[in-house]
């Protein structure tokens, strides 16, 4: 059983390389922005569809919340860089 410290440590490890994968998948993609807006859509709708069955409607509702967090996080589109002249 992991402590808490590990736990967090984990699901750090588990967004960066969650993070890392998509970049490179945007940067290989035609349309990066568009990559990712789609990939989010598509996981959303799967967020909002997934079986938890056996849990009550309101912690159902949080997973699906906190999922969607984590989701928008690793597939947010970057923003330009501002060159100082």
């Amino acid at each position: 059983m992991s402590t808490a410290g590990q736990q967090l440590g984990i699901d750090i490890a588990h967004n960066l390389m969650l993070m890392t994968l998509f970049g490179i998948l945007a940067d290989m993609a035609q349309d990066p922005d568009g990559f990712r807006t789609d990939v989010k859509k598509a996981l959303f709708d799967l967020a909002d569809e997934y079986s938890l069955s056996g849990i009550s409607p309101a912690m159902a509702t949080e997973a699906r919340e906190a999922a969607k967090l984590i989701i928008g996080a690793i597939l947010q589109n970057p923003k330009p860089f501002q060159q100082n002249s």
